[in-house]
């Protein structure tokens, strides 16, 4: 599941065919077949892995006894140590969102739960801060500084993507 993933983040689903990571992992396609039944499949789960190993790190780094603005930096600096990883290609659920556009496509529906679950940690976190109704406004635009930061690192190799959100973020908070 490893190749799929690191072929996935580097070239996208579409590009990426069965022949390709059957190659790569030196496997049979019998043995991929046996596993996962279709690529669709697979990718289904390497999204759900990696949506696993990213809130259960995230879980790991944010103790909750810290105060909820110190949580908040913790997510930022956790998507700059992603940024800055020599292997980061960008967000394997944004590229999934993008190449299965159908809100009916299960792939579409799993790497958008993962955006949803984020925005809800987000938000809770910011519930410390300020009143439900504001951190339920605030948390969807926490979460486009992250995707902008996200697009900014990809793109044009901007390696200050995360603080920059950060700063933005916390001229928001200051303005709620």
């Amino acid at each position: 599941m490893q190749v799929a993933t690191d072929l996935f983040s580097s070239f996208g689903y579409h590009a990426v065919g069965v022949d390709w990571i059957i190659r790569d992992a030196d496997i049979s396609k019998n043995t991929l077949y046996k596993y996962f039944f279709s690529k669709e499949n697979l990718i289904l789960e390497v999204l759900k892995e990696r949506d696993r190993a990213c809130r259960e790190s995230l879980s790991q780094l944010i103790p909750n006894e810290l105060p909820p603005i110190q949580k908040l930096e913790l997510v930022f600096d956790w998507h700059n140590e992603w940024f800055t990883a020599k292997n980061f290609t960008g967000c394997l659920f944004a590229k999934a969102i993008n190449e299965f556009p159908s809100k009916t496509n299960e792939i579409n529906r799993v790497a958008t739960q993962q955006k949803e679950q984020l925005i809800h940690k987000i938000e809770q976190i910011l519930s410390e801060l300020m009143d439900d109704t504001q951190a339920k406004n605030v948390a969807p635009i926490m979460m486009m500084l992250l995707d902008g930061a996200t697009l900014s690192a990809q793109i044009i190799g901007n390696r200050h993507a995360a603080l920059d959100a950060w700063n933005a973020a916390k001229r928001l908070i200051q303005q709620t």
